[in-house]
């Protein structure tokens, strides 16, 4: 289709291929809804007028009658293998939804096989009916010379990604500590991003003050981990995008949104980050969000605003976001607008989903990635790989261990342990105690690490996981070190996954062959596994959102205030150095 048959088409020369008439247009320019007429022409809006103002011909006309019409959805930052499927099975489960642009950060398939990870979901995401741009990971791993992953990027791997089909972001740069201490290799990463011009994401939670200002200084211009009202405004106030979510590790927008009402003007966007396929089929994806910030109170128009117009303006996707002469057609019709009731999505101008069912077929695209299995323990792990040896024969010791909070924050907190035979027990201590197993399974010579966990509230069992942010070694945690052995050994068969153990036996289990991230079944089949083990989880005391991902950001470096890394052991993310497990007196 040229400008010129745009035109024409605009003009009245031409008829329109599709036109969706008296619609109640969701105007995200000037947040008003009124009675409108969109007319489509190829892949692209020809007109939009007050319902009624023209006599229009056109090839497919739909009654919009009772009905809003809004842009598609932008979600401006999200993992597809938090989704656990590929990027085309996971199209198939939000486009019906409402999303028809992603900006996804494909770090933690980086972070197991390094570019050719990345290259694999250029690939895999290539021809979709939605439309999927890539922000190259800035953090692989996300604290180099602290931890290890699969591979490691430099500035010479990101300016060479940067210059690859659909790439317009640098992802989330979660070293921000060392950003503001002008660390590298993390510093020449963000200058190889300033220099190619592309937007680049922040990660900073609860960052505020000369620091703060330090990080928005090097380039940094949005952050999806808030976790304050006061800190969301504080940001706000300095020129950052909050990018609002409501993901399967939590939900931030209540606690967000009570202060920054208090603004007279708020620039927002909206995201997904991380949703398990149970979430993507029970709550939603970018149409949950939406729901939820409306719910807060936010009129429906600013509420949808931030949902499109926003996030593509952020990313200078000039014809994205909004329904304009000239725009792409991406287009929702809904039902009902403060619930989000998506009937009908246009995608580059043509039906894609009509009456909430998906009429578009979504084949894989061909890719250059072989598939293996990324499980590789350079030593076997034994039971004694999931005990802790002490420096004493028996007895008690005072020991340093992690306790998990809410919000996905962690503190430090000296317990004192009993030891049998010269390895620290769980005798004496409150049930929800577990041992905490960092396994590198990257092929790394490294011992793994154990330490002592509190806070998960699960009771029994073990559970162990290769989806562990974001250098994805195996996490093991339990009560038994030899359920945590049968557990790691059956993810090792499998070539990775989510896996519960109990008594000497595998009571659940969700495979993920494609880098222990991924499976090739659709959302649909992995959401009823997927809560099949949720089930498990919350029967043994697990009360996170979701409990199989509950353990998934313990070796996450970059969330406060203490971590387990695959090679010092308990780490305190604030000041960026070792904890010693066993405290001096």
């Amino acid at each position: 289709m040229s400008r010129s048959e745009l035109i024409e088409a605009a003009r009245g020369d031409r008829p329109l291929d599709v036109l969706i008439k008296n619609v109640n247009l969701v105007n995200v320019f000037t947040c008003e809804i009124y009675p409108a007429d969109i007319g489509i022409y190829g892949e692209r809006i020809a007109l939009v007028a007050p319902a009624g103002a023209f006599e229009l011909e056109a090839e497919q006309v739909m009654d919009g009658t009772g009905k809003w019409a809004s842009p598609g959805f932008v979600d401006t930052h999200l993992h597809i293998e938090s989704s656990m499927v590929t990027p085309a099975n996971y199209a198939a489960a939000v486009l019906p939804l409402g999303t028809t642009a992603a900006v996804i950060d494909p770090h933690e398939i980086g972070n197991v096989l390094g570019m050719r990870g990345i290259r694999y979901m250029v690939e895999a995401s290539e021809g979709l009916p939605l439309r999927v741009y890539i922000a190259v990971p800035t953090c692989v791993p996300a604290v180099p010379g602290k931890e290890s992953a699969g591979a490691a990027f430099t500035a010479a791997e990101i300016s060479e990604m940067l210059k690859w089909p659909r790439v317009i972001a640098a992802a989330e740069v979660m070293d921000y500590i060392g950003v503001v201490r002008g660390n590298q290799p993390i510093s020449d990463i963000v200058q190889a991003s300033l220099n190619a011009g592309v937007t680049i994401q922040g990660h900073s939670p609860l960052l505020s003050g000369r620091d703060l200002n330090a990080y928005l200084a090097a380039g940094i211009e949005s952050d999806h981990e808030v976790k304050q009202g006061s800190e969301c405004l504080e940001k706000l106030r300095l020129g950052m995008l909050p990018l609002l979510k409501k993901s399967s590790y939590g939900n931030m927008i209540k606690r967000v949104l009570s202060d920054l009402k208090k603004v007279p003007y708020m620039e927002i966007a909206l995201c997904t980050d991380d949703v398990e396929p149970d979430g993507i089929i029970s709550e939603g994806m970018m149409d949950n969000v939406l729901r939820e910030v409306i719910a807060n109170g936010i009129p429906p128009a600013f509420a949808y605003r931030w949902a499109t117009l926003n996030g593509a303006r952020h990313y200078h996707l000039k014809d994205q976001g909004g329904i304009a002469p000239g725009y792409l057609a991406d287009i929702l019709l809904l039902s009902s607008l403060e619930e989000v009731g998506v009937c009908d999505v246009f995608a580059n101008g043509k039906q894609v989903v009509q009456n909430g069912r998906l009429t578009a077929e979504i084949k894989e695209p061909p890719v250059s990635i072989d598939a293996r299995n990324t499980m590789h323990f350079h030593s076997r792990p034994t039971r004694e790989t999931f005990m802790i040896k002490a420096p004493i024969a028996s007895g008690k010791l005072d020991v340093n261990t992690i306790e998990m909070q809410e919000a996905n924050l962690t503190v430090l907190r000296r317990v004192s342990v009993a030891v049998e035979n010269h390895y620290l027990t769980l005798k004496g201590l409150p049930d929800d105690f577990c041992y905490l197993t960092v396994v590198p399974r990257h092929g790394q010579p490294h011992p793994a690490q154990t330490v002592l966990l509190s806070g998960l509230r699960m009771r029994r069992g073990t559970l162990a996981a290769t989806v562990a942010h974001d250098s994805h070694n195996l996490l093991v945690v339990g009560h038994d070190p030899d359920d945590m052995l049968l557990a790691a050994l059956e993810l090792e068969k499998c070539g990775g996954g989510i896996l519960f153990a109990d008594g000497g036996k595998v009571l659940g289990k969700l495979e993920l062959p494609v880098a222990g991230l991924m499976s090739p079944k659709s959302v649909a089949e992995l959401a009823e596994e997927n809560a099949v083990m949720n089930r498990i989880g919350r029967d043994w005391g697990i009360q996170d959102e979701s409990p199989i991902l509950s353990i998934a950001g313990l070796a996450l470096l970059v969330i406060p205030e203490v971590r387990i890394s695959d090679t010092l052991g308990l780490f305190d993310t604030i000041h960026q150095k070792k904890i010693p497990l066993f405290p001096e007196a």
